[in-house]
């Protein structure tokens, strides 16, 4: 873990990276279009999240290291590059970010990877972002409303079945810090999902370098059933 990210603010939480490489053209591109229409950072990471869903479809991939740009021009990703994409746009945009390291249990994929399931590592790593709003860190799960209010309209709680986590967080808690247990509606809770909370890093790409270490027989089967495809979405 990062000594800085739980320190004084750094300039690593606003620096363009080899992931988040905010200063290329075509992400600049999309930050200029989204300042046009607001300037509030709130309000300007929530636009940002609503582009995204929008225009990038929802694949299958595990390659970690796709710079947000690369992500932009070929108009999909998975739930944890959306993340990336949405951290570099709100970097470009002024607004500090930082990432927790969370390992989820490989059940909370059984849905989506059907095909799989016999040979999932035990865990995975799931780079969750927050975003400094008002002087405050704010989890990704509640740049629309804190969990609380999340809960108190929403239908179901989120299943990994359907629609995807990055797309659920406007409407949907995807909670896997226990939140809504303190809402008192912990069936809306993910928390014992986690296997284990890793701290946080100033960038997402010092989580990559630092944890990620998906083996190349696990990357081949990934990519043989699923790489590139649209997400599997079963009813909720």
């Amino acid at each position: 873990m990062s000594a800085a990210a739980v320190a004084t603010p750094t300039d690593a939480w606003t620096t363009a990276t080899a992931i988040l490489d905010h200063t290329h053209p075509r992400v600049r591109e999309v930050i200029g279009r989204l300042q046009e229409q607001v300037r509030e950072p709130r309000a300007f990471l929530q636009a940002a999240h609503r582009h995204l869903t929008d225009v990038m479809r929802a694949v299958y991939s595990i390659d970690e290291r796709l710079p947000a740009s690369e992500l932009l021009r070929i108009n999909g990703g998975s739930c944890s590059q959306r993340m990336a994409c949405l951290e570099a746009l709100a970097r470009g945009g002024g607004i500090p970010t930082r990432v927790r390291a969370l390992w989820l249990e490989r059940r909370f994929w059984f849905d989506r990877l059907p095909l799989l399931r016999r040979v999932l590592p035990r865990r995975t790593l799931m780079p969750w972002p927050q975003f400094r709003l008002d002087g405050a860190w704010v989890d990704f799960d509640e740049i629309y409303g804190s969990t609380a209010a999340l809960v108190a309209r929403a239908r179901h709680p989120f299943t990994n079945r359907g629609e995807s986590l990055f797309d659920a967080i406007s409407h949907v808690p995807v909670d896997f810090l226990g939140k809504a247990v303190a809402c008192g509606r912990p069936e809306y809770s993910l928390s014992g999902l986690v296997a284990e909370d890793a701290g946080f890093f100033d960038t997402r790409d010092e989580l990559v370098d630092r944890l990620e270490r998906t083996t190349w027989m696990g990357r081949l089967l990934f990519r043989v059933t699923y790489g590139g495809r649209p997400v599997r979405r079963l009813p909720d």
